[in-house]
């Protein structure tokens, strides 16, 4: 069958997904920490009985998933794996949902989701040093008003400084592949004549109620927030002709 490669091919393939298998479980069981390098490509074709291309393949997959680090002129070694490492694996099946209206409005939801728990935890755990964080980059966000590139960039800053209060990098990783798949909506709506003034009207809601310690507020205006940024964003959408 043309396009789906020979038996040889199907061969290694499932020989590679055991060595992976077998490297991961020994991290997972401890047998490999942290640090630890493993052995050269040589040693392990002769401990698995296998060529080069399936231990390459297996290799290849594991620093995918972030569990190793694999570079040129030097050891494969154990690493600590990063949540954002993790959730880039499941990006290009993302792409592919928010290119459809539905997948952004998945999206939409999920953000909302995210923001307003981080929010909350925000008002919970905010020190000192956050809020007068918080309060500089709204102050930069308010002076940038009349620059929407400039005011993009601060938006970002500020909600990226409120998702950071809650210290958890599988949040945060979370937090900022979605933002990264909403770019688009996001800018768009900023476009929007009132775009600017909501925006920057809500965020001082928001870091209001996060120096209040006031976590119902602070969930409510992060809510209204974004509920506003997405029926602009549809609403916009709507009275934009299909480029066909």
């Amino acid at each position: 069958m043309s396009g789906f490669g020979t038996p040889a091919h199907l061969r290694r393939d499932r020989l590679s997904d055991k060595i992976a298998k077998d490297i991961e479980a020994r991290v997972l069981s401890g047998e490999l920490s942290v640090g630890d390098t493993l052995p050269s490509e040589r040693e392990l074709m002769a401990h698995y009985g296998v060529g080069r291309p399936a231990v390459r393949e297996a290799l290849l997959w594991l620093s995918k998933t972030g569990m190793l680090s694999v570079s040129n002129g030097d050891r494969t070694r154990v690493t600590e794996p990063d949540p954002r490492d993790m959730l880039q694996l499941l990006t290009g099946a993302a792409r592919m949902l928010v290119a459809r209206p539905e997948g952004i409005r998945q999206f939409q939801h999920t953000r909302i989701f995210v923001e307003v728990a981080l929010a909350r935890e925000a008002v919970r755990l905010a020190t000192e040093q956050d809020i007068a964080e918080l309060e500089a980059l709204l102050r930069v966000n308010e002076a940038s008003a009349g620059d929407i590139p400039a005011f993009s960039a601060s938006d970002d800053a500020f909600h990226h400084r409120i998702a950071r209060i809650a210290d958890d990098p599988l949040l945060d990783a979370l937090y900022h592949v979605v933002l990264e798949l909403l770019e688009e909506q996001r800018r768009f709506s900023l476009s929007h004549p009132d775009g600017l003034g909501k925006a920057m009207a809500a965020h001082r809601h928001i870091f209001e109620a996060i120096r209040d310690r006031d976590a119902d507020r602070a969930e409510a205006a992060m809510r209204d927030h974004l509920e506003t940024v997405i029926k602009t964003y549809w609403d916009m959408r709507a009275q934009t002709p299909d480029p066909a």
